[in-house]
């Protein structure tokens, strides 16, 4: 449908435009430590915050498996959707803001730092290091699998795919290298406007032209030819219950909180507990936004081509626009072709560019400085991230070369692997008792009983990562029961905790002081 040269020329300008900001910003706030290049160090508003967040956890998701699972997984699969997204500002408010209150005091750089100073445990840093780590890798080879194969379909294969993921790859290595978060967070803003008004420009195309803009007609042609979209398990059998309680579970633990890259956002990089606030309760309904917009998308496609095998299903936007769109309006499916690409390649970069500058973090400052303890100075540690960077990037694209099936079983093995940490998370803020010992021993089995749900019994694609995160909360406790730990290795971590605490109960004595005072002088006043 495009030209190789319309397509090269797509990515010449909008790769420039990244490498544009990344340079503008790094003259701007150049960054002289490991910890700023990595998180900002506390300084993003809640408005670049929100949207970088939310441009970072959606991945090529939202053009790709999203709208292609609610054709396999039916109404059902978005009840699923919403069902997590409730549980989002809880976990915000009782988790990651005391995470960014500790980080505020004790200024971490990486996921595995707040672990080990509540701990004290070398074995647990390298545990959850390697843990994230296979959860970076297949995320940002799913981004470059999906960029390409976007490439492809919109070309009619007329492009090279290990050229795509070649020059992609070696783009957001470059893009990453030069601006750290600062600059990351920043263009995640804008590719996050971009690619939620691509999407829904999608969504209103496909249901002008399959039904005239009638929601109802696109309804009742699901309701004659496929009813089974409107129940459970859905057309393919997709949401058993086991799903209804694993997915949810997956998906507001794993994916919104415990992947390294979200973790960063939320509990290190906002300016301010204000700032933490909004991106409680904004980013919710952004959510909601973006799925309901995969899921229309999905609804449209099954009613207009019902029957598709899974495979189909992933590319279901470029199939609507390739088998259906394009006979009816040419010029318009052309227009869309672009807008999917675009917004493919918008979501995945802001996606990729997180989990890459991450890794390096994960790899430079827990395995190389704090776990073999290589002595660096400031710019070292700068070199040696950036360093790291390319080397995670390359490995990424060597294994983007020849990716599986479906870009759904990456994503989701990645998030389950790191649901069993948040029981360790958990208790080691709200349980003094909670020792290193159990700590390492249920990151040990949680991550085992994941690796058997996946592999030995066959549950992945129903239960993720819950059957891990059970585990390791009873791992946690029992152990924890059987061990002792010197309280001292936690002081000043819950210290840092009290602090904050004490400071915002000085805050609001001050306030009911003062409040007192005022009333005390104007009733004097009145006698």
């Amino acid at each position: 449908m495009l030209s190789k040269t319309q397509i090269w020329a797509l990515f010449v300008l909008y790769l420039a435009f990244l490498l544009v900001i990344a340079l503008v910003e790094n003259h701007l706030h150049k960054q002289k430590n490991a910890r700023g290049f990595a998180t900002a160090a506390g300084s993003i508003s809640w408005p670049v915050l929100v949207m970088t967040y939310l441009a970072s956890l959606m991945s090529t998701w939202v053009f790709f498996a999203g709208p292609g699972a609610y054709y396999r997984g039916g109404l059902g699969y978005w009840a699923s959707e919403l069902s997590y997204i409730c549980l989002f500002p809880v976990i915000m408010h009782f988790v990651m803001n005391k995470v960014w209150l500790v980080n505020s005091v004790r200024q971490y750089t990486t996921p595995a730092d707040f672990y080990y100073d509540r701990f004290k445990s070398p074995a647990l840093r390298i545990i959850l290091s390697l843990i994230f780590l296979c959860s970076s890798f297949p995320y940002v080879a799913s981004v470059l699998i999906a960029i390409a194969r976007a490439a492809e379909i919109a070309t009619g294969g007329a492009v090279d795919y290990r050229m795509v993921v070649l020059v992609v790859g070696i783009v957001i290595i470059l893009y990453v290298m030069i601006g750290g978060l600062k600059s990351i967070a920043l263009t995640d803003t804008i590719q996050g406007i971009l690619y939620i008004s691509i999407l829904w420009i999608i969504v209103v195309a496909c249901l002008i032209i399959g039904f005239q803009g009638s929601l109802g007609k696109a309804l009742g042609s699901i309701w004659e030819n496929t009813r089974s979209w409107f129940s459970y398990p859905g057309p393919n059998g997709w949401v058993s219950y086991g799903f209804r309680l694993g997915y949810p579970l997956s998906c507001a633990i794993g994916w919104t909180v415990m992947l390294p890259h979200v973790f960063v956002r939320s509990g290190y990089s906002g300016k301010n507990m204000e700032t933490q606030r909004k991106l409680m309760l904004l980013t919710p309904v952004l959510q909601a936004f973006v799925w309901t917009g995969c899921m229309l998308i999905g609804m449209v496609a099954i009613a207009m081509l019902p029957g598709l095998p899974d495979d189909a299903a992933e590319l279901i936007i470029p199939h609507l626009i390739l088998n259906v769109i394009q006979a009816i309006h040419p010029i318009v499916a052309k227009m869309l072709m672009i807008g999917f690409f675009v917004g493919a390649v918008a979501v995945g970069i802001s996606t990729a560019d997180s989990f890459l500058l991450v890794t390096g973090s994960i790899i430079s400052e827990d395995l190389l400085r704090n776990t073999l303890k290589l002595k660096l100075n400031e710019e070292q540690r700068l070199i040696c991230v950036r360093l790291v960077i390319v080397v995670v990037g390359a490995i990424s694209i060597v294994f983007a070369i020849k990716p599986p099936a479906l870009i759904y079983t990456l994503i989701m093995f990645a998030i389950a692997i790191v649901m069993p940490l948040f029981p360790i998370l958990v208790l080691g803020i709200y349980w003094k008792r909670a020792t290193k010992q159990a700590a390492v021993a249920a990151a040990l089995t949680g991550t085992a009983l994941v690796l058997m749900t996946y592999f030995l019994w066959n549950k992945g694609d129903t239960w993720y990562g819950a059957f891990g995160m059970l585990g390791s909360l009873m791992v946690m406790v029992l152990v924890s029961l059987c061990t002792r730990q010197d309280p001292e290795d936690s002081r000043e971590f819950y210290q840092a905790l009290q602090w904050e605490d004490d400071k915002n109960n000085d805050h609001a004595q001050e306030t009911e002081n003062s409040r007192e005072t005022e009333y005390s002088q104007s009733a004097g006043g009145k006698v």
